[in-house]
């Protein structure tokens, strides 16, 4: 499996999809992109209008493989989280092009693959994290007020999946209380409040734990987890109640690298790696402790930071302290930013650093909580 992830991670430029040259995307850009790969998939590729959203956008339904093992995988159920999608794409793409290789074979005759990249085209098309009801789809998985949240449910108890790959993009974060970045982060959710492990959550932490001894060979210690505390609105924690063993995989941040694709092309050799692992039952070989022992996520990133910047007090001695800038709101980027620390940040690390040494600002100017044009003055 590490042989074939190899292959994957030094091939992927020959499958990226390069119609994407930003994270952010409108739905109609994915629907002809989804159409391009349909046409040169020599009908591999089922694409059937699955739903359709709030305001009447398209949900696609992309079903590919003939295996009796079902296998789930949604993206973007939060509008402004689009990595993971992105890498949908490159995967199709990489299915339709070496579907004669003896890997793509093994994974198409073993499993069935059914995607939707983009639960979400309405927040998708104002790029906020909510629908057009202004609800958290992945908060819905009970009430199903929202016609996403009822589709992805009643998908779900047609084809019955026995494995569920639920995709998102997350907040800044980093390794534990150290000043590293997370690149991903993983989680085989809880189905009930006591935090058990069953059957299918054991599947899905030795799934997990596959994932991370995928992702270790090229981010080193930048794979953490979250908390597993029971969520019984969110649909990861449903689905592994309803019986398909669900990993979360959510897509974390590089420095200096704002449309993610360092990240976006870990999804797709880790997502393609676990599916092959899937159908060679090679997954249940990992040891669980692999993933149980990953640190968790941490708080210790900010966008911007700037170093040593000298604050002038009128009558009184400067200030020598540095500044933290934040530009995220759940997981994407607003303007304007936000000056939302002030003094010795040396524990902590920015997407972002700026060393000010030298340089003098007024303290008019900064206000904690408050839009912070930084860039006018560093």
């Amino acid at each position: 499996m590490l042989k074939y992830s190899r292959t994957l991670f030094e091939s992927y430029p020959a499958y990226r999809v390069p119609h994407f040259r930003e994270r952010r995307f409108f739905p109609e850009m994915l629907y002809s992109v989804l159409d391009d790969i349909h046409n040169h998939s020599s009908s591999l590729i089922n694409i059937s209008l699955g739903g359709a959203s709030f305001e009447d956008r398209r949900i696609c339904h992309i079903q590919i493989g003939s295996g009796p093992t079902q296998v789930l995988l949604w993206s973007q159920m939060h509008g402004d989280e689009p990595t993971a999608t992105m890498a949908i794409c490159d995967i199709l793409r990489y299915f339709t092009v070496t579907h004669g290789e003896s890997a793509t074979q093994r994974i198409l005759s073993s499993l069935k693959l059914h995607f939707i990249p983009m639960v979400n085209p309405d927040g998708a098309f104002r790029f906020q994290r909510r629908n057009a009801q202004n609800i958290d789809i992945n908060r819905d998985a009970l009430a199903l007020q929202t016609p996403e949240a009822r589709f992805l449910k009643e998908l779900q108890s047609n084809i019955k999946p026995h494995f569920g790959f639920n995709l998102h993009d997350q907040e800044l974060s980093t390794v534990g209380n150290t000043n590293v970045i997370s690149a991903m982060s993983l989680l085989a959710p809880a189905c009930d409040h006591e935090i058990s492990d069953n059957l299918v959550r054991t599947r899905a932490k030795h799934l997990a734990a596959t994932f991370n001894q995928i992702l270790q060979e090229y981010i080193p210690g930048r794979v953490t987890k979250y908390d597993d505390s029971y969520e019984a609105r969110a649909f990861g924690d449903n689905m592994q109640k309803w019986g398909t063993s669900t990993l979360l995989i959510e897509s974390g941040h590089d420095t200096n690298e704002p449309e993610k694709e360092s990240i976006r092309k870990l999804n797709f050799v880790g997502i393609i790696s676990a599916l092959f692992s899937v159908a060679t039952d090679e997954y249940m070989t990992s040891d669980s402790g692999g993933y149980e022992e990953l640190p968790l996520n941490g708080k210790r990133a900010y966008d911007v930071i700037i170093r040593n910047v000298t604050i002038e007090q009128s009558g009184k001695p400067k200030t020598v302290a540095d500044l933290a800038v934040s530009y995220q709101v759940d997981t994407h980027s607003e303007l304007p930013p936000k000056l939302v620390d002030a003094g010795d940040l040396y524990p902590f690390v920015g997407l972002k650093e700026i060393d000010a040494t030298g340089k003098t600002i007024s303290p008019d100017v900064l206000h904690i909580n408050e839009p912070f044009d930084w860039e006018k003055y560093f």
